[in-house]
Order: structure tokens, then C-alpha cells, then sequence
């Protein structure tokens, strides 16, 4: 499971090289056709780690209720009355990064409550929650590969 952790940060030191030299206008560009920007997406990332992996063990979250409800699956930034704030989701980004894998090892993850994706998939341990959890950090990572094309 380790390279799997690796890999995460990889993707997530990825993300946040792929946004370097844009504007905290292009970040929280919605463009046409879009429900969502960059920085909804890099939050997003976070917002889902935290419920797949930590909320469905039971396990305390790492970030406050109002960053996961801004960012949760179904939600948008057209529904937001400011802009994302980026320094607090590079925050959170660091710091569910840097303790997911120790958070792993010391087992507060390990009761894990069997969970349904919206994609139909079961997640019964968090090793399936993890698994699935690479997988989508890194469509959002392609998500925000495409949408910087939009927003140049």
C-alpha cells in the first residue's frame, strides 16, 4: 500500500505544479459548459479523501465541515458568494497528505463502514477506499490538466 500513498502525494505535488503561473482569476474561472473550476477541483480532491477515507472509518476529519460542505460531490463555486480561498486549500492539502499514511499505519483508519460509491462501486475496507480514492485524485488531476487549457 505504500506506493499507493506515494503515488497520492505524487498527483497532489502534481496538481499543485500544474496551476503554477495562473491568476487567482483562472483558478476560480468557471469555464463555459463547466460546473465547476480549478480550485473546486483541488478542493475537491481534499473534501473526498477526507469522506471516503477518514468519515467512513469513523475517524476524526482533518478539515473543518464548511470547507468539506463547499466542495463535496455536487456542489459548484456558481453556488459560492466569494472565491475560493487557495491558501487554505493548499493548507489542507498538506496536511491530509502528510497524515494520511500515518494515520494509515497507526490503524485509525481500519473501522471502516461499508460504503457505496455513486459509481456503483462497494468499498468495504479502507484499502478499497484508498484504491479508490488514487483513482480519483487522479481524474481530478486530469480534470484540472484540461480545464488550465480553458482558462489560458
Amino acid at each position: 500500500m505504500k506506493f499507493t500513498f506515494e503515488a497520492l502525494d505524487q498527483f497532489r505535488a502534481n496538481s499543485w505544479k500544474a496551476i503554477e503561473g495562473l491568476s487567482e482569476e483562472q483558478l476560480n474561472l468557471i469555464p463555459t459548459g463547466q460546473n465547476n473550476n480549478i480550485a473546486w477541483n483541488l478542493g475537491h480532491m481534499v473534501a473526498s479523501q477526507q469522506g471516503l477515507c477518514y468519515r467512513m472509518s469513523g475517524a476524526p476529519l482533518l478539515v473543518p465541515a464548511e470547507f468539506i460542505a463547499l466542495y463535496k460531490k455536487d456542489s459548484s463555486p456558481k453556488d459560492w458568494t466569494k472565491a475560493a480561498d487557495l491558501k487554505e486549500i493548499k493548507h489542507y492539502f498538506e496536511i491530509t497528505s502528510a497524515t494520511f499514511l500515518k494515520d494509515y499505519e497507526n490503524k485509525i483508519l481500519n473501522n471502516y463502514i461499508e460504503y457505496k460509491t455513486s459509481s456503483g462501486v462497494t468499498l468495504r475496507t479502507i484499502e478499497d477506499a484508498l484504491i479508490y480514492n488514487y483513482g480519483h485524485e487522479n481524474l481530478h488531476y486530469g480534470v484540472i490538466l484540461n480545464l488550465r487549457k480553458s482558462v489560458r
